[in-house]
C-alpha cells in the first residue's frame, strides 16, 4: 500500500530567449511522471585522445564542459527522456481552469507543442518581408523543473504524442506525450543568464547531494592499496 503523499508538481517553463525580464509561462504536469530516463555520456574530444572527462570549469552547473586544460577532453552530454499523461477528468476534477472543457486537452497538447516553434518577435512584427536578409527567429528557452533541487535548462529535440480518447468533435480527452530533452551546455550559458544561473543552481545541488552522501553514508570497509 503507498503512503499519501503530498507532491510538488514537475512543469516545463517556457522564457523568452531575448529578454529575460519577461516572466516565464509555466506549463505544470498534470501527473507527475512515473518515470524518467536520463543519459550522461562524454563526447570524443577533438584531439583523438579518447573521452577522458576534464575537470569541471568554475562556476560550471550541469557538468557540461567546455573544453579545459585537457585538450583531449569531451564534452559531457545530459538527456532526458520523460513520458507526460493528460487526462480531462484530471483537469474537471480539480475544479474550474477557465478552459472549455468541450476543446479536450488540445489547449495542453498545443502549449507543448509550441515549445517548439520560434518566439514571435517585434524585429519579426516590424517587417515587411523585403529584407535581404532576415534574423533567424529564436525557439523559447524551456527550463525542465523537476523538483525543488532540479531545474535544467534544455532543448527538446523530439516529441511524440499519442492522442488515445476523444469526445464526440474529436477533440483528444487524454494522451501520453514523450519528450526528449537535451541539457543545454557552458557555451550557451555564455549570453544568457538564465542558462548560466540555472545549470549553476542545480550543479550546486548534485554537489552538495554527492557530498552529503560521502559525508554520511559513503564511508566503507573497502580498503584500498596505498599508491605505489
Amino acid at each position: 500500500m503507498v503512503e499519501s503523499t503530498n507532491f510538488l508538481k514537475g512543469a516545463f517553463a517556457a522564457c523568452d530567449p531575448e529578454d529575460s525580464s519577461k516572466p516565464a509561462q509555466i506549463i505544470p504536469f498534470r501527473f507527475n511522471p512515473e518515470a524518467l530516463s536520463r543519459q550522461l555520456s562524454v563526447e570524443r574530444g577533438q584531439g583523438g585522445g579518447g573521452a577522458s572527462g576534464a575537470a569541471p570549469a568554475q562556476g560550471a552547473g550541469t557538468g557540461n564542459n567546455s573544453q579545459g586544460a585537457d585538450a583531449d577532453a569531451g564534452a559531457l552530454k545530459e538527456s532526458f527522456s520523460v513520458l507526460v499523461r493528460l487526462d480531462l477528468a484530471d483537469r474537471v476534477e480539480a475544479g474550474p481552469s477557465g478552459i472549455n472543457r468541450n476543446l479536450g486537452i488540445l489547449p495542453e497538447i498545443s502549449a507543448l507543442e509550441d515549445l517548439m516553434y520560434p518566439v514571435d518577435s517585434q524585429a519579426q512584427h516590424a517587417s515587411d518581408g523585403t529584407e535581404a536578409t532576415q534574423a533567424r527567429a529564436k525557439r523559447p528557452l524551456v527550463l525542465f523543473v523537476w523538483g525543488e533541487k532540479r531545474v535544467v535548462p534544455v532543448k527538446i529535440t523530439a516529441m511524440t504524442i499519442n492522442e488515445t480518447f476523444y469526445n464526440a468533435a474529436l477533440y483528444p480527452i487524454r494522451a501520453e506525450i514523450e519528450i526528449s530533452l537535451e541539457v543545454l551546455t557552458e557555451q550557451d550559458a555564455r549570453d544568457n543568464t538564465r542558462v548560466r544561473s540555472s545549470l549553476n543552481f542545480t550543479g550546486k545541488n548534485r554537489r552538495d547531494m554527492a557530498n552529503l552522501y560521502f559525508a554520511n553514508v559513503g564511508q566503507t570497509d573497502v580498503t584500498l592499496p596505498p599508491p605505489s
